[in-house]
C-alpha cells in the first residue's frame, strides 16, 4: 500500500513548480493526490505542516541535484554548461522561488530554506577550489546570487538566448574569480 503522505507532498512539489506559493492550496493538493481535505488534514494538519513537508523533500533534492551538478563540472567552462542550463529550468526556479516567498513567512521555513543556501553555496565553495577559483565566502555568494538571479529574471522575462546570456555572465565571472586569486598576480 502506498504511502498517502508521499502523494501528498508529490503532489505539492508539482504544484509549487507550475503554479508557485501562490497555487499552493491544501485542497488544490489534495485534489492532485486524489484525497479528500479532510484526510489531508490527517497526515498534515495545517498548510504550514504540508509546506514543511513539501519543503524538507524540495530541498533534500535540491542540495543532491546541487552535489551532482557540481561534481559533474569538470573545469569551469563544462561548470558554465551546466548551470546555464540549470537555469532555463523554469519549474526549478518557480519552486525556489515559491520555498524563498514561504520563507519569508514562516520561521520553520526560514530554517529549511537557510540549510538549502548553506548547502548549495557549501557546494559551490567546493567547486572554486577544485577549478583553483578565489573560493572566499564573497566569491561564493557572488556566484550564488548570479545563480539565483539570473535564474529568477529569466523565468519572469523569457528573454530569448537566456542560456546564451547566462553563459556569458558566468563566464565573466569564472574569469574575474580566476584572475583574483592571490597567485594570479
Amino acid at each position: 500500500m502506498r504511502d498517502r503522505r508521499i502523494d501528498l507532498i508529490e503532489a505539492g512539489l508539482e504544484i509549487l513548480r507550475e503554479e508557485g506559493l501562490a497555487g499552493f492550496a491544501q485542497a488544490k493538493v489534495a485534489a492532485r493526490a486524489n484525497l479528500k481535505q479532510g484526510h489531508l488534514t490527517y497526515y498534515f494538519p495545517t498548510r504550514t505542516a504540508l509546506l514543511a513537508a513539501v519543503a524538507r523533500v524540495a530541498i533534500d533534492r535540491q542540495l543532491a541535484a546541487a552535489e551532482q551538478m557540481i561534481s559533474a563540472s569538470k573545469n569551469p567552462l563544462d561548470a558554465v554548461r551546466i548551470i546555464a542550463t540549470v537555469i532555463g529550468g523554469h519549474e526549478n526556479t518557480r519552486l525556489l522561488v515559491a520555498l524563498n516567498q514561504a520563507a519569508d513567512q514562516e520561521d520553520e521555513l526560514r530554517a529549511l530554506f537557510n540549510e538549502l543556501t548553506d548547502g548549495f553555496c557549501g557546494q559551490l565553495k567546493v567547486m572554486l577550489s577544485r577549478f583553483g577559483l578565489l573560493a572566499t565566502e564573497a566569491s561564493v555568494d557572488l556566484i550564488h546570487a548570479m545563480f539565483v538571479g539570473l535564474s529568477v529574471i529569466d523565468l519572469a522575462t523569457s528573454r530569448p538566448r537566456g542560456e546564451e546570456r547566462s553563459s556569458a555572465a558566468l563566464t565573466l565571472a569564472f574569469q574575474l574569480l580566476g584572475s583574483a586569486r592571490p597567485d594570479a598576480g
